[in-house]
């Protein structure tokens, strides 16, 4: 079983040389939501006593990004052993191939009541939300992700988690 450092290594590699649009290494921003999404599920785990195993989750958040922004596919994450609830919480983030509107695809995660693929997403909301992530002027992506932020935080309460 791949370990974190195994998931790092993966998104690191399969990410390189990709910056965020602050201009930063876009490993930084895997980073922060991994962190967040840990914290997240270990809240659900020990204060909630959800069925959720916050290392699945912390995986999955290293990769949320790995099958849409780079050339991997799930059966590359599955050839590097990873488990199958980590490579379906990667499909559950990641953005289908057909157009469609980000709430729309909002709905389809909060719809596929995967708690971890919630608590991951709303991580990656946050994150968006960091002035350093964010032109000043962006103000629709502001109010998208505020939006999100909080219809994932209401189904994330609907299966029983309690914490931000």
């Amino acid at each position: 079983m791949p370990t974190i450092y195994d998931a790092h290594t993966f998104a690191l590699t399969a990410h390189a040389g990709q910056l965020d649009k602050g201009g930063q290494p876009y490993m930084r921003h895997l980073e922060r939501v991994a962190n967040a999404a840990l914290t997240r599920a270990g809240h659900a785990r020990l204060v909630d006593g959800l069925d959720i195993e916050p290392m699945a989750v912390m995986q999955a958040a290293l990769l949320h990004d790995v099958l849409e922004d780079t050339p991997r596919t799930p059966g590359d994450l599955h050839a590097a052993g990873f488990p199958r609830d980590v490579i379906e919480t990667v499909q559950i983030l990641t953005k289908p191939s057909e157009r469609m509107a980000y709430s729309e695809r909002i709905s389809q995660l909060i719809e596929a009541g995967t708690l971890g693929a919630i608590l991951i997403k709303m991580s990656d909301n946050e994150d968006n939300l960091c002035p350093s992530r964010i032109l000043p002027n962006a103000t629709f992506l502001r109010e998208r992700y505020t939006t999100s932020f909080t219809r994932l935080r209401t189904a994330a309460f609907a299966l029983g988690y309690t914490g931000r």
